[in-house]
Formats: structure tokens, sequence, C-alpha cells
């Protein structure tokens, strides 16, 4: 594994968060390096992974890994939006539940 590899899977993986940034998620500096961290690893561990998946060393397969750290990086900027939708809507529904569990507890 050369390092100009991983160096590109990193690029590509800070791309697709970029253009993650397009779905409606947390906006302001969170959301961004949110989106950097999930894409960029989604991207490394995706291209290691590929070393597993198709093990031959040939120059021929580099196409091959940087699609593999491409669909890394979007399914990570998935799985992060996905638990990040869900951590919000618990967060929405907890005040609330908490409320009427106060006024049944008093009234």
């Amino acid at each position: 594994m050369a390092s100009d590899a991983v160096v590109s899977w990193v690029l590509i993986g800070a791309a697709a968060s970029l253009a993650g940034m397009i779905w409606p998620f947390r906006r302001g500096a969170l959301g961004i390096v949110v989106n950097l961290i999930a894409g960029m690893l989604g991207a490394v561990v995706a291209g290691l992974l590929s070393y597993a998946v198709l093990p031959w060393g040939t120059h021929g397969d580099t196409p091959v890994r940087l699609l593999f750290a491409a669909l890394g990086a979007l399914a990570a900027l998935g799985v992060a939006h996905a638990v990040w939708l869900r951590a919000s809507e618990r967060r929405v529904k907890l005040p609330s539940s908490a409320r009427t569990a106060g006024k049944t507890r008093a009234g």
C-alpha cells in the first residue's frame, strides 16, 4: 500500500463529506467537522478493507480501490446522518415526556 493511495482515500472522503453537506444535517462548525471525520474515516476504512476483499497487488487495481473508498465514505456519511437524526429526535422527545411526567406527579 502506497502513501499516495491513503492520501487519495482521505481526499475522496473529504470531497464526499463536502458533497454530503447538501443533505439536511446539522449546520455550522460541528456539522462540518462531523461530516469531514465521517467521510474521511469511511474512505480510509473501506480503502483498507479493499485489500482484504481484493488482495491482488497490481497497479491496475487502483481505480477499484478508489471506488471502495468512495462507497465507504458515502456509507459512513449515511450512518453518521442516521445516528445524528435519531439522537436529535430523542432530544426533541425527551423534554416533552419529562414535562408530562412532572405534571402527572404534581397534579
